[in-house]
């Protein structure tokens, strides 16, 4: 090299700051790697400096009649846009539309709720009527005669009907009995434009979940008098509707320790009032900077509730409630197991306040999250615990991070996966955690790195969006250790709360808050095709030999057994395989003699058990 390129070559060096350098390993997608250059993300991981995210306020409207099933609701949404770009059109998101003839569909629906979709009576903006607009794909794209320029918002407003589906199984959401539903995807919502794609684009099929802004909710919801509502915010009207007994019941769950009945099995044996109004009433619910909106009723519904401390600093508590069939023996338990999972995502994992006033465990025929409600079936006789925990736990992935699931679902169900294990054992106080089985799939053609969109994804789905992260998330906690690990998640956290984190910005984050370039880790486990599988090669004066014969670092656990009858355990973790080396030599005390060595760690997914055991 000629002196006259030195002051060149060092001047480049300083520009390529540690953060950079660890991001280069990493693959990154073409279109994504506009938005670091546009300067909305950065290279150590954080919101660049011309990071933007549009919202919306929602004041709804909506009515339900039962014997039809027919929803009516009116909405009036005041769209921002924060945005540096000029809007020609407003996308509203028609789920309801998944039930219309001829819509995308990844699995067969009922027939018989087959049906013409959402129908849009009216549309306004700006206070004008729209009659242009195209309704397809589960998308209201509607057209501005005046552009939405930047910095500016404006008013739309939609009249809609739908029929809720009443087959079982239905997606999402419940028409569990006559009386009794679980309302999901109910009402037209603004779809995300953002930095990486402009508007969303993925019509919603059934299977890959939501992605959504962060806005306001106020929503008055009209049903039978005879009726509870329970919803996503904070229920502003208590005291207008309930009767006194059941009123003080409410106030008084909202400070208690152990768990009140708020409608207990006696009361409906007593035809208990427990409203004021027995014909119709309107249950108003307020909630601010959450990602969707869904309710869920009944009139026959038992409701448990009680106070979970989730930041012993301040002391904020939030209401933990179960809402369910008297018929369902597991939910007895229910509201105490939320109430606990509550508290110990808090303080133990991901080691964060829960971020909302309310949850909700509502008894439909699913497992999904919403904020502050899940859908929940019965699982008895199995312990409702890992269930519960799994939905709640979503309110950090992909709630409080507004994680877009139809890209990139691992972001949200590996983590919640994760915490199945994680968080449900310590709930429960015994081994109960879901270990998803990615051993019988790793290395076939089921097994897709997770970083492939989840759009992209069909019968592989589940493998790239629980399976797969669960065991490396599993790895990676195991190798650095509660106190490392926690330190990251919380960095990630606060960096990405009530934003829109891709998968970049969570890699970068955690080399950031590390302070170690993990790529060497990152890149098995989520960009590249492989399997993990660890061997006992062989035994010699030197120590037990571990080959790793598969292409991903994991931890190394056994145990060995010695021919006077003692054993002794050995544990490594995945960073034994960073410098790219395929084996590790496990010593032991020396005069003794080997006659069994096993790996026999439950956490770790090794794909080919059969070479896991050495026998003399």
């Amino acid at each position: 090299m000629s002196r006259k390129n030195l002051p060149f070559v060092f001047a480049l060096a300083c520009l390529l700051t540690p953060a950079l350098l660890h991001s280069q390993d990493l693959y990154m997608f073409r279109n994504i790697r506009k938005a670091y250059d546009k300067g909305t993300r950065a290279y150590d991981g954080r919101p660049g400096p011309g990071y933007w995210q549009n919202h919306a306020t929602y004041s709804i409207d909506v009515e339900i009649d039962l014997p039809t099933r027919e929803v009516r609701g009116s909405a009036a949404i005041r769209y921002f846009n924060d945005s540096p770009d000029t809007l020609k059109m407003v996308r509203l998101k028609l789920a309801h539309d998944l039930w219309r003839k001829n819509s995308q569909r990844a699995y067969e629906l009922a027939a018989r709720d087959i049906n013409e979709g959402v129908n849009v009576r009216a549309v306004r903006v700006r206070n004008a009527a729209v009659d242009k607009f195209n309704q397809a794909n589960t998308f209201l794209d509607i057209p501005l005669e005046q552009a939405l320029p930047p910095g500016q918002s404006i008013d739309l407003e939609i009249d809609w009907t739908h029929t809720a589906p009443a087959a079982p199984g239905t997606p999402r959401e419940c028409v569990c009995d006559s009386t009794t539903w679980f309302a999901a995807y109910w009402y037209p919502q603004v779809a995300v434009y953002d930095d990486l794609h402009g508007w969303a684009d993925m019509p919603y099929n059934g299977m890959q979940e939501m992605y959504n802004d962060f806005s306001d909710y106020d929503v008055r919801i009209t049903v039978p008098g005879n009726v509870m509502v329970w919803a996503t915010g904070i229920w502003q009207n208590p005291e207008a509707m309930l009767t006194p007994e059941y009123l003080n019941r409410y106030k008084k769950a909202l400070a208690a320790k152990d768990v009140v009945k708020i409608f207990a099995p006696e009361d409906y044996a007593r035809r208990a009032a427990f409203f004021k109004n027995q014909e119709k009433h309107t249950f108003v619910y307020k909630a601010e900077g959450v990602p969707d909106f869904a309710f869920g009723f009944s009139d026959h519904y038992l409701w448990d509730a009680r106070s979970a401390l989730v930041n012993p600093a301040t002391g904020r508590t939030a209401l933990a409630s179960a809402a369910y069939n008297p018929d369902s023996k597991d939910y007895y338990e229910v509201c105490q197991v939320a109430a606990k999972g509550l508290e110990t995502m808090s303080t133990f994992l991901p080691g964060y306040p829960y971020p909302y006033p309310r949850m909700t465990v509502f008894n439909g025929d699913d497992g999904m999250e919403f904020p502050m409600m899940c859908n929940d079936v019965s699982i008895y006789p199995r312990s409702p615990v890992t269930l519960t925990v799994h939905e709640m736990s979503h309110t950090y992935f992909p709630f409080m991070m507004g994680i877009n699931e139809q890209y990139y679902a691992w972001m949200d169900e590996g983590w919640a996966a994760f915490f199945d294990v994680m968080v449900s054992d310590t709930v429960a106080g015994e081994s109960l955690g879901r270990l998803r089985n990615y051993w019988d799939h790793a290395g076939t053609d089921m097994d897709m790195p997770p970083v492939t969109p989840s759009r992209q994804l069909t019968t592989g789905y589940r493998v790239a969006s629980y399976n797969r992260p669960q065991a490396a998330y599993l790895n990676l906690y195991q190798m650095l250790g509660y106190e490392r690990f926690h330190r990251c998640m919380v960095e990630y956290m606060n960096r990405w709360k009530g934003k829109h984190p891709q998968p970049h910005d969570f890699f970068y984050t955690w080399n950031d808050a590390s302070g170690e370039n993990l790529n060497w880790f990152w890149k098995p486990w989520f960009f590249e095709w492989g399997f993990p599988d660890l061997a006992v090669g062989r035994v010699d004066t030197d120590g037990i030999v571990i080959e790793n014969r598969g292409t991903m670092p994991m931890t190394v656990s056994g145990i060995i057994e010695f021919s006077d009858g003692t054993t002794e355990r050995f544990l490594r973790t995945a960073e034994v395989w960073k410098s790219g080396n395929l084996s590790i030599t496990i010593p032991f005390a020396t005069g003794k003699t080997v006659i069994k060595v096993a790996l026999d760690d439950p956490h770790v997914s090794d794909t080919i058990r059969e070479n896991n055991v050495w026998e003399r």
